[in-house]
């Protein structure tokens, strides 16, 4: 590893010593075509958009927002706002307006650095120092822009300006500042120093260090406005010199996994379950034959797996042997996992049933645990033995504790410096060093974390009883007929239940079709509760939740108040129906 600290002087080093090297492989904007692109490339791009900044007045200490997609000029941006000492300000690409013009006003940017122009739309009356955009803009685009415009094909034109080396930083120097999704109301700007990153540099180098020699390759399509996207697609690549394979978009995902064929990927759980469902779907259309070499191989996969435990010396056993010869090498390969070493999955639990599944068939999935406020380095289940339902253990460094209340803390020296501009907010999570994470967890035997609830989303009946919605809602989720569902009950007399269904489960039925099985799952359901915790009536949505109509995050975590908010009167129709299922 480097002997640099800080993450700019790590990455000039590194794009030194790699220059030849390839760094990103991507899919063109201009002309669709998949290019590659080398270190020295990628330096060579930060240094000119770092020394085109600095000729604007760019400072140690600005903002800068970036609002784009996954593309290399993402990191690109992000290595030349931190080289000159300014402040990374990341935006979801898929924010709302409000809460894209409150970032860019609350964090004071001067600029803001977009993709396309048509991503800048909804800011064109802010005034800013200048808008910059990856991709060149029409003339009719940059009507009635109050800022300056910028192609990043005219900056590349000025060489001149470039800079040979990142300013010297100090460890408290501020080098981005993240504003929280805001499942529970206004994003809040978690504000992260030098020192925090570089704190952060030797856990992450730890977990992904390699001794055979072999380069990595990261698969980024998860937003890199997410702290964990981040820290391992950019943080990771840097310090292990690894090189990062973009998606086109989502809905190009499972053609691009297999063409990238990463050997690290990180993913969100609701996608792992996606696949999981259509490959089940699939296995209904199947033959017979099929079928039945689909069953023996899974059964036989099995063997990986003892109790909640999927080990990794399981895959030298004969009947998992025999699983990979008729399945899961077949499997894996038709995924784009064959030469996947470490699958990551985060920011919700993952069903016990889709971690069997992919662990049966070789594919063992860790889940990680963090929050932006530690840099998502909290605890990280081990390679050699992943234990459903846990989290796992705590990064190298890192302190955990769980409260009289059941409250997970964390300490260590990556935990954020506070939130910009609320010290109330601050003091409320920061105490004594130790980070309140508003989560609920377990420790077990052997010190792994087990996630409760969150602290927030607890609810509280009229009965004055305290519900944990999330384990319950986990439940629901495994009839594979439900896409999403969320646990309603606070200050009512008992629980109730919204769910989506799943399109590619129910494949253009009439969704009344499922209410008998959605009964019968409804009494498995509750049958292990407490009375109190029973889910009384299940309303079926017309639509699902989604990022678009604002009830998900870009993480995919539903926004309770705004789906409560917007199904009041369907809500209010449950508690009224004497049916245990209703349609909306």
């Amino acid at each position: 590893m480097s002997e640099a600290r800080f993450l700019p002087q790590i990455f000039f080093e590194r794009a030194h010593h790699l220059a030849r090297e390839r760094a990103f492989h991507y899919c063109r904007p201009r002309d669709r075509k998949w290019v590659d692109m080398t270190w020295r490339k990628y330096r060579e791009e930060v240094c000119i958009l770092a020394g085109w900044l600095r000729s604007k007045g760019v400072k140690k200490g600005d903002k800068i927002a970036l609002l784009s997609g996954n593309r290399p000029e993402w990191l690109i941006t992000d290595m030349a706002i931190m080289s000159l000492g300014a402040v990374t300000v990341p935006v979801y690409a898929t924010a709302s307006q409000n809460d894209v013009t409150y970032i860019m006003e609350h964090s004071e940017s001067s600029f803001l650095i977009v993709d396309t122009l048509d991503r800048a739309e909804m800011v064109k009356e802010l005034n800013l120092e200048g808008v910059v955009t990856f991709d060149r803009g029409s003339k009719q685009q940059a009507d009635g822009f109050k800022s300056p415009i910028t192609a990043m094909a005219d900056i590349r034109k000025e060489k001149k300006l470039a800079i040979e080396n990142p300013i010297d930083l100090k460890d408290d120097d501020v080098a981005t500042i993240i504003y929280t999704s805001g499942t529970t109301g206004r994003p809040k700007g978690v504000v992260h120093s030098h020192k925090n990153f570089a704190e952060g540099v030797k856990p992450t180098y730890d977990i992904l260090k390699r001794d055979d020699g072999e380069v990595d390759r990261f698969f980024s399509f998860l937003p890199l406005s997410h702290v964990a996207e981040r820290m391992l697609v950019v943080v990771g690549s840097i310090v292990s010199g690894s090189e990062v394979a973009f998606a086109r978009s989502i809905d190009t995902l499972a053609e691009d996994l297999v063409r990238c064929r990463p050997t690290i990927l990180l993913c969100v759980p609701r996608l792992w379950e996606k696949i999981y469902e259509k490959i089940n779907a699939g296995l209904l259309v199947a033959s017979p034959v099929k079928r039945a070499i689909f069953s023996l191989a899974r059964r036989l996969g099995e063997s990986r797996i003892q109790g909640d435990h999927i080990f990794a010396r399981n895959d030298q056993k004969l009947p998992a042997k025999i699983s990979d010869i008729l399945v899961g090498k077949k499997l894996r390969t038709k995924l784009g996992l064959d030469r996947c070493r470490m699958l990551v999955t985060g920011a919700a639990p993952t069903r016990p049933e889709v971690m069997r599944f992919f662990g049966s068939f070789g594919m063992r999935i860790r889940e990680v645990y963090g929050l932006t406020e530690n840099l998502c380095l909290g605890v990280l289940n081990d390679s050699e033995e992943v234990v459903i339902g846990s989290c796992g253990k705590p990064f190298p460094g890192n302190e955990i504790k769980i409260a009289e209340d059941d409250e997970i803390l964390f300490r260590a020296h990556w935990n954020f410096d506070g939130y910009y501009k609320n010290p109330e907010a601050t003091a409320e999570v920061l105490k004594d060093g130790w980070f309140h994470t508003g989560d609920l967890g377990k420790l077990d035997s052997d010190g792994r974390l087990r996630i409760v609830g969150r602290k927030k989303e607890l609810l509280k009946t009229s009965g004055g009883k305290y519900v944990a919605p999330v384990p319950i809602e986990d439940s629901i989720k495994a009839e594979p007929c439900v896409a999403e569902a969320m646990v309603v009950g606070d200050e009512r007399k008992y629980c109730v239940a919204l769910i989506s269904l799943n399109e590619e489960v129910i494949a253009g039925k009439d969704p009344s079709e499922y209410k008998e099985a959605l009964k019968k799952h409804l009494e498995s359901v509750n049958s292990p509760l407490a009375s109190f915790e029973t889910v009384k009536r299940v309303g079926v949505l017309k639509q699902g939740f989604s990022v678009e109509d604002g009830s998900l995050t870009p993480t995919l975590k539903v926004k309770r108040a705004v789906v409560a908010d917007k199904k009041s009167n369907f809500i209010e129709k449950l508690y009224h129906s004497e049916d245990a299922v209703i349609f909306e």
